[in-house]
């Protein structure tokens, strides 16, 4: 074992001898991340050490996306005749960023997977690039106030365009190895979860061990993204799982802040920090695109999803076996018959 309890703290050792990498933390959860990020760098470097000098994880790490945004409102936003549009393209933000999240911990990675989000229920190209646009207006106040010192790179989308990035059965047993063999168990569970049910990530993380009846997951009014509840039916190892984690108020312990940097380490042990479209949505998509692969109807696909309209759902046609064929075979079904005519002759 890497990590060892040491009355309330829990301390990391990983590697031996000059080359040993110790450190105590307050919580397991910490100590799991770290214990990750050291396996990860003796694998990569031969060395669990942090190369230069060791800085102690801070606990503020600076002004947060609200900040951000409070301060935008009363610069730009709040005598603009237009302000009820803002009002709702930043909620629309504050679905996908936690409020409180660290501006420094807004990347290219995560507005991607924003954006992903956003495609997925439906939005056009435009009115993806209003919700980034109003993301980067809050990014470029706080690099004028001293916040943060550059602006990541702006998702940018054209109408109707955007790749559907899903995994198949031997990439999911790859990404459920890696994590394991990081000792990210939670993130093992959330995984399977997720493929299993098609739940967006903030639908993963407010999953409650009391919300499963009758073997189907019940989400309630307001507590989805589109504010419809609905019920899913699970599998059984989805069942399984929240049997086993069903300890607390929560399934999943996760913020999105927790949930991303632990995802980032496994992408980056997987060796697909370059694969920009392996986040965590994918995951969703991957549950609607096995959907519709093994014949599921469309209909049913878009109330499993919680699609908003059958458009959305429609995205993912294009990965349904054989439908042409399908066409033909129900055509060929109908049989006219042969009317013969009688010539004289």
């Amino acid at each position: 074992m890497t990590i060892t309890k040491r009355g309330t703290s829990y301390q990391v050792s990983v590697g031996s001898g000059d080359q040993r990498f110790r450190q105590t933390y307050k919580s397991k959860q910490e100590a799991s991340v770290a214990e990750a990020e050291a396996l990860l760098r003796q694998k990569t470097t031969g060395s669990a050490l942090i190369t230069g000098v060791e800085i102690a994880p801070k606990l503020d790490k600076g002004p947060t996306l609200k900040d951000a945004h409070d301060l935008t409102w009363r610069l730009h936003w709040s005598q603009d005749r237009g302000r009820k549009t803002h009002e709702v393209f930043c909620r629309a933000i504050f679905n996908e960023f936690a409020p409180a999240t660290p501006l420094t911990d807004i990347t290219f990675d995560s507005i991607l997977e924003a954006v992903e989000a956003w495609e997925d229920e439906g939005n056009g190209g435009q009115t993806v690039n209003h919700k980034v646009s109003h993301l980067s207006m809050m990014l470029k106040t706080a690099m004028d106030k001293g916040w943060i010192d550059k602006m990541p790179k702006m998702v940018r989308r054209k109408p109707g365009k955007g790749r559907i990035r899903f995994i198949n059965e031997a990439e999911e047993q790859r990404l459920l190895n890696a994590c394991a063999e990081l000792g990210f168990d939670e993130l093992r569970d959330l995984v399977q979860v997720a493929i299993d049910t098609g739940f967006r990530r903030g639908e993963l993380l407010q999953i409650a061990p009391s919300d499963l009846i009758g073997g189907k997951i019940h989400l309630y009014d307001g507590e989805t993204k589109n504010g419809k509840g609905r019920a899913v039916p699970v599998t059984s190892r989805v069942e399984a799982i929240i049997q086993r984690r069903g300890t607390g108020s929560r399934v999943f312990s996760y913020t999105f802040c927790t949930l991303r940097r632990e995802w980032n380490l496994v992408r980056e042990f997987m060796g697909l920090s370059e694969d920009k479209q392996f986040v965590v949505h994918m995951l969703r998509h991957t549950c609607a695109t096995r959907l519709v692969q093994r014949g599921v109807p469309l209909p049913i696909v878009k109330e499993w999803m919680g699609h908003s309209t059958i458009t959305t759902t429609m995205r993912y046609v294009q990965f349904a076996p054989d439908s042409l064929n399908v066409a033909k075979l129900a055509l060929e079904q109908v049989i006219v018959p042969t009317q013969l005519r009688v010539v004289n002759g």
